[in-house]
């Protein structure tokens, strides 16, 4: 299950977001926390084309590929001294992706300093706490690396490239700003720099505000990120309501699925996964693996039997099962394929694996 950190500045509407994904109800307090437990919860991956196909399959139980979330607590505004508390940096570095979330709504309940309401100050605050965070773990490492690269030459390209990261860095800038290469990529993964994770940044607007603050925030966050609006208080609220009722709230609101639904499929793409699918009468199972991956792979991901025994792959797209009326159908009307060890997965797929062991 794919892993992500959400945070972000006292104040906006974070754990609300975190209680909108998962659908639980973790304490939402004003102010920034420096002991408690972060909250944990699970969001599922949207997918309207899993519930059809588990409707023409009849299956029993569908089930949703899921992203494991953090919330952490609000991070303290900058002067402060405290910043990311280390004990929670540890947490964050364990995270495959980032949510951050930034405020742009006004509520007078809810205390703001004088930039708590732009967003995108916040998300500017943000990328130079994270690339402070990474920039103290690299200083250290590149000393090390340094002293044994001049008695040991194959040290040298790794210290070239901490060398590069913290120049980056103390400059305030994320490394995923720029292009590493493999060696490079390997010599940082102990390090687990926040920087170079994918982020999603949500800004957290009012139920009735009409200015959309995204393009904004796109401008001074690194390229490729995502940035998405949504109004998390409402978002919660849905989430509490039973489906049909919550498709009539973002009907009549003109909000088509709700927002929530762009924020996990963003996070969902920002990590590189892509849905393929198991089907039958017992269960329709969504399940995640990543772009690229081969069809052993995939298998690994249904039980690692599969992947050990791998023979070969019976695949058909979803949308041809669904056409067809269900797996058997699809096979008789020839849309089942069968793929060996070296085909890619794609987004859709539908397999059944064969195997020995």
């Amino acid at each position: 299950m794919a892993r992500l950190g959400i945070l972000g500045l006292p104040n906006t509407g974070k754990t609300t977001v975190f209680n909108a994904l998962t659908g639980l109800e973790a304490p939402v307090a004003a102010h920034p926390f420096s002991t408690v437990e972060p909250n944990q919860g699970v969001a599922l991956v949207p997918d309207e084309v899993l519930v059809r196909a588990a409707d023409v399959e009849k299956s029993k139980k569908t089930v949703h590929a899921t992203l494991e979330l953090l919330d952490l607590p609000a991070m303290a505004r900058a002067g402060s001294s405290r910043g990311l508390a280390s004990q929670f940096l540890a947490r964050l570095r364990e995270m495959e992706a980032l949510l951050v979330v930034l405020r742009a709504f006004d509520d007078p309940a809810v205390p703001h300093d004088e930039s708590g309401l732009d967003p995108v100050s916040q998300a500017e605050e943000l990328l130079l706490e994270l690339a402070l965070a990474d920039a103290e773990v690299f200083e250290r490492r590149l000393e090390r690396l340094a002293k044994e690269a001049t008695g040991d030459s194959s040290k040298r390209p790794a210290a070239a490239a901490f060398a590069r990261a913290v120049e980056l860095l103390a400059a305030g800038s994320a490394l995923r700003t720029e292009e590493w290469s493999e060696e490079a990529l390997r010599a940082f993964r102990d390090s687990a720099p926040l920087t170079l994770k994918p982020a999603v940044w949500v800004v957290n607007v009012g139920e009735d505000q009409s200015l959309d603050p995204t393009a904004a925030v796109v401008d001074v966050v690194p390229p490729g990120d995502t940035v998405v609006a949504i109004s998390a208080r409402l978002e919660e609220e849905a989430a509490h309501l039973d489906p049909a009722d919550r498709t009539e709230l973002f009907e009549g609101l003109g909000l088509g699925e709700g927002a929530l639904v762009k924020v996990v499929r963003a996070a969902h793409d920002a990590l590189g996964l892509i849905s393929f699918y198991t089907l039958g009468p017992k269960e329709a199972h969504a399940w995640t693996v990543r772009r690229g991956a081969l069809a052993p792979e995939a298998a690994g991901k249904i039980h690692t039997d599969l992947q050990r025994g791998f023979i070969r792959a019976e695949v058909a797209t979803i949308e041809e099962v669904i056409e067809a009326g269900g797996w058997d159908a699809a096979k008789r009307a020839n849309k089942v394929r069968v793929e060996g060890k070296d085909y890619c997965v794609a987004e859709g797929d539908v397999i059944v694996v064969r195997f020995s062991i």
